[in-house]
Formats: C-alpha cells, sequence, structure tokens
C-alpha cells in the first residue's frame, strides 16, 4: 500500500482536529465558479412543473432526487469533478495515511424553507457499515470504515438545513463498539441514535465540504432559512494493496459521456486506471 509520507493538504493542526474532532469543516473547497456549474446541475433536476414522480423523495423540506433504476449515484459530467477535487482528495488520503482510494456516493439533496419545529428531521445515525466481531479492532475501525460529507453549494446559516454532528462522536462510537458487550447492537446497530451526547450544527459558505469519519453520528437539519441548502455528498475509502492493483471500473457506471472528461486521479479513483502498476 503506498502510504503518505507528507501531507498533501491538510495540516497537523488540523489532522489533530479532526482525529479529535471526527469532522472538520474544509473552507473553500471549491472555486466560485465550480460551485455554480454544480449548483446548477442539482437544481436541473427539478422538474420545472414540480410534478415529483417516483424518482424523488420530500421529506420535511428535504428534496432528494433518484435515478430511473432508484440509485442516488449522479456520476455526470458537471459532478464528477466533486468527487474527483484534488484538495479533498489530499485531505482524505492524509486522513486515512494513503493514497490508494476509491470514491464513491455522489448522491445530492436540496433543503426547501420548512415551517415546521426547529431541530432535526431525521434521527442521528452512522454511514460506516457496523463491523463483525472479527473486524473489530482500533486499527480497522480508525481506517477502514472510510470518511465523507458534503459539499455545501449554497451558504449555509444557522437553522439552515446544516449537517449535526456531535464533536468527538467516533471516540464515543468507538469506545462503545470496542468495550461493550453489545457495542455492535447498540442504537439499533447504530442507524437511531440518542442519549449519546448533544449534537451542533455545521454552518458554512457556499464551497466548503464538511468531512467526517463515518463513525460520526450525524443527521439532517430542518431549513429555516429562505435559502434552499444545496449538497453534494462525497465518500473515499481506503484500498487494500491487492485492490490497488486492480481496475475493475466504478461499482456505479457513469453517466454517458462522463469517462471522457475524468482527469487521471479521477480514472483511479473510480477503478479506471490502478493506483499501483
Amino acid at each position: 500500500m503506498t502510504t503518505t509520507t507528507k501531507n498533501l493538504y491538510l495540516t497537523d493542526a488540523q489532522i489533530e482536529d479532526f482525529c479529535r474532532e471526527g469532522f472538520l469543516l474544509l473552507k473553500g473547497i471549491l472555486s466560485p465558479e465550480e460551485t455554480a456549474t454544480a449548483k446548477g446541475a442539482i437544481l436541473n433536476m427539478v422538474p420545472r412543473d414540480l410534478v415529483f414522480t417516483e424518482r424523488f423523495t420530500s421529506t420535511q423540506g428535504r428534496l432528494k432526487p433518484y435515478n430511473a433504476d432508484r440509485s442516488q449515484s449522479f456520476y455526470t459530467a458537471e459532478l464528477l469533478p466533486l468527487l474527483c477535487n484534488n484538495k479533498l482528495y489530499g485531505a482524505a488520503a492524509d486522513i486515512l495515511q494513503s493514497e490508494n482510494l476509491r470514491a464513491g456516493d455522489g448522491s445530492v439533496g436540496i433543503s426547501l424553507k420548512d415551517g415546521g419545529a426547529e431541530g432535526l428531521i431525521q434521527r442521528l445515525h452512522l454511514d460506516m457499515r457496523v463491523p463483525g466481531p472479527e473486524d473489530l479492532s482500533a486499527e480497522h475501525l480508525r481506517f477502514n470504515v472510510g470518511i465523507g460529507g458534503c459539499y455545501y453549494l449554497s451558504d449555509v446559516e444557522e437553522n439552515g438545513a446544516g449537517i449535526h454532528v456531535i464533536p468527538q462522536g467516533p471516540r464515543m462510537v468507538e469506545e462503545i463498539m470496542l468495550n461493550q458487550t453489545d457495542g455492535l447492537e447498540r442504537f439499533e446497530k447504530w442507524r437511531h441514535i440518542n442519549e449519546l451526547a448533544p449534537s451542533i450544527e455545521v454552518t458554512g459558505e457556499a464551497g466548503d465540504f464538511v468531512l467526517m469519519h463515518h463513525m460520526m453520528p450525524h443527521g439532517a437539519s430542518r431549513n429555516k432559512q429562505a435559502t434552499p441548502r444545496i449538497a453534494q455528498f462525497t465518500r473515499y475509502y481506503r484500498m487494500s494493496e491487492t485492490e490497488a492493483r486492480e481496475a475493475n471500473g466504478p461499482d456505479t457506471p457513469l453517466a454517458p459521456g462522463a469517462q471522457e472528461g475524468l482527469t487521471p486521479l479521477g480514472r483511479k479513483l473510480f477503478g479506471f486506471d490502478p493506483w499501483v502498476d
């Protein structure tokens, strides 16, 4: 496995903050032009007649589009650059201590103004797949469950549908998983987390990225502001040495014509080219 010998993007202090708190707000990951292109592509998914077929779900102001096959990854020419962003990749490589990563997710969401009460519109949960007892170790939990988060493609003010996280949440989850007999089953297998610790809303500006460890309890919050929150979700996973030598392509096909625009980094992140010859 190719490990990073120097920081590609983050400072030592930022890496220390992430390892302690479980999340980082990365400022200005996207340029205004990149932000506008991605934001426009997502808004163009909304039908002009506002007739939402089964390809959309809407829950308490949160509108989520799907593909015709009900998958939620949008690997289009306009949105692929977000998953292959050099800065975000460098941050992920610094944290996972490997340059051999796999990109995924690619889902998007629009949170409209909602007149309901302030707070979360979904229970706190984990994005990680809960490991089996045979994989339960501090090293596995630190490096092999992945990291990810969301691009803010619009300014997100307080009570503006910012993502909620629990500071130092991954440490709390790890402590329970490693040391409690029911650690893997807690909170309905970590799908509905409560009574762990208070969560906070992460605000930011258009072009920022909220990066989280996948052991971070998190949830969507209600938008009380006039401005819709437009977000795209990206994840990274560390590859094994065997996987890094393979070029099996992406798990979900890219949109027609999108592959031609991939950068060399993007081709590796999506498995078209191997990381290791």
